[in-house]
């Protein structure tokens, strides 16, 4: 039997992270992270991705024997909107592969293997079935491997905000507090909507408003002033936390889940913060919060990998 191996991308924001899945199990030692270039033209996006595919493709090829020897695949996590049985990105106004929009990725990307045939790696990849999921949905299905009998909602925070409603490791799209295809980000929220609020953006721009924000500062930076004490930086933080909670209140309610689990960029930022009473500050403000509106709720955050319940 040719082994039967899957080239996975997990397309962030701000990076993209990468890997091979080998007959069903995950290559560690394949595993690296690359920068998105998720704000650049569209030509500049798949040319990295090209570049990671490559770069994959080679890495087998030197570290497990013959790669024309193998049944290849592609899978990629995308953000939304995006239409993933045709492979059609719908990104407007989030900040992020905005220059995508409307393409069809598969084919771009068959074409440029079609291009580069005359190069080993590109010819056994012209052959590979390309697939596209939503990548909050996919990072919520990889969690239920840890609770698979758990109903919980899952959120990433990040460039944007994505979202996944899981019961017993099935991915609900409809039902009671389940927005339509389990999408929160473009619901409304106070004067925008989710993703504007709960996103880099949310932070940034309350950040400027509240006089916490110097010139070339980011999350990381608002979250290591906090970490030194400065309680206009922390008081971002915990108001964004509150915010975040008030959204979740109706569909705490509704839906009913035992966990919240919460990943991505900002989250990773709060372990940057200080004193310690704050270091956890997303997880502290909203077990408290939560656990008003339903008590058998838990939350967990997840750091690469790391559940802190």
């Amino acid at each position: 039997m040719k082994p039967k191996v899957v080239i996975a991308l997990d397309v962030r924001g701000t990076f993209i992270k990468s890997g091979l899945v080998v007959d069903g199990e995950l290559l560690q030692a394949s595993c690296k992270q690359h920068p998105s270039f998720a704000d650049q033209a569209a030509d500049v996006i798949i040319d990295q991705f090209i570049s990671i595919f490559e770069d994959q493709y080679q890495f087998y090829s030197v570290t497990l024997g013959k790669s024309s020897d193998c049944t290849w695949r592609i899978g990629l996590a995308f953000p939304g909107p995006f239409d993933y049985q045709q492979g059609i990105c719908y990104i407007q106004g989030l900040s992020k592969y905005e220059a995508l929009y409307g393409e069809n990725i598969r084919e771009v990307l068959y074409t440029r293997f079609n291009t580069l045939q005359h190069k080993e790696w590109a010819k056994h990849l012209l052959q590979a079935d390309i697939r596209f999921e939503n990548d909050a949905k996919l990072f919520a299905l990889g969690v239920s491997r840890l609770f698979p009998n758990e109903r919980y909602i899952s959120l990433t925070l990040g460039t944007g905000l994505g979202s996944a409603f899981i019961d017993r490791a099935l991915i609900l799209n409809e039902g009671p507090g389940v927005p339509k295809d389990g999408w929160l980000f473009d619901k409304p929220f106070l004067e925008s909507t989710i993703d504007n609020a709960f996103s880099r953006r949310g932070i940034l721009r309350p950040a400027e408003q509240m006089g916490a924000l110097e010139k070339g500062m980011d999350v990381k930076e608002l979250a290591e002033q906090a970490r030194n004490g400065n309680s206009l930086c922390c008081k971002v933080f915990e108001e964004f936390g509150t915010r975040l909670a008030r959204m979740l209140k109706s569909y705490v309610i509704d839906y009913q889940p035992n966990r919240i689990v919460i990943g991505g960029q900002i989250v990773k930022a709060s372990i940057y913060l200080a004193p310690p009473s704050r270091r956890d500050w997303l997880i502290h403000l909203l077990v408290y919060l939560l656990q008003k509106m339903c008590s058998n709720t838990r939350l967990s955050e997840y750091r690469d990998y790391l559940t802190i319940p």
